[in-house]
């Protein structure tokens, strides 16, 4: 059997929904997904002694969290549900919080698996809500970071048997 253990490093990119150019959201330290399972069983009402007589498994949701150390305007912007201005003559930006909503994006993760000598993994979510800074610290001993969480959405305009309306993992395989 091939040996696919796996350590990431890589760069995550957000392509807003409504249109524009993929930007690269910086330093993540973390990405993680969490699959939200519901279980639902009917019990074994035919003999004594119980079990199960039949289940069902569906995924409820998927969520996803990641750590983002790059406080730029754009990723303030985002997660703080507002807006910038940018003012090019005095190199300043003015980030306006809570302004509007969370916004849905692309996003990709273009990785590398360092356990497996720089094998590629590429991992597209189609359509990522974004949620609000769980934190936001202004001091400390560390540095800054933003929690962020968000859910995968569905995109009803990908259709055919066998591809996900969800999310996709392409990775190099290991010969």
């Amino acid at each position: 059997m091939a040996n696919y253990a796996y350590m990431g490093k890589g760069i995550v990119s957000l392509t807003p929904e409504a249109g524009g150019t993929a930007v690269d959201v910086g330093n993540v330290s973390a990405l993680n997904f969490n699959i939200n399972e519901n279980i639902i069983k009917l019990p074994n009402y035919r003999t004594a002694g119980g079990g199960t007589y039949a289940q069902v498994n569906r995924i409820e949701s998927v969520e996803f969290t990641a750590t983002l150390h790059d406080l730029s305007p754009a990723n303030l912007a985002m997660v703080l549900f507002g807006t910038v201005t940018e003012d090019a003559v005095n190199n300043t930006a003015t980030i306006e919080a809570l302004t509007t909503g969370a916004q849905v994006f692309e996003m990709t993760f273009a990785g590398v698996n360092e356990a497996a000598t720089g094998k590629t993994v590429t991992v597209t979510v189609h359509r990522a809500k974004i949620g609000a800074a769980q934190g936001l610290g202004f001091i400390g001993d560390e540095f800054a970071a933003l929690e962020i969480t968000g859910e995968v959405l569905i995109d009803t305009s990908i259709v055919g048997a066998g591809l996900s309306q969800f999310f996709k993992i392409e990775m190099d395989t290991i010969a």
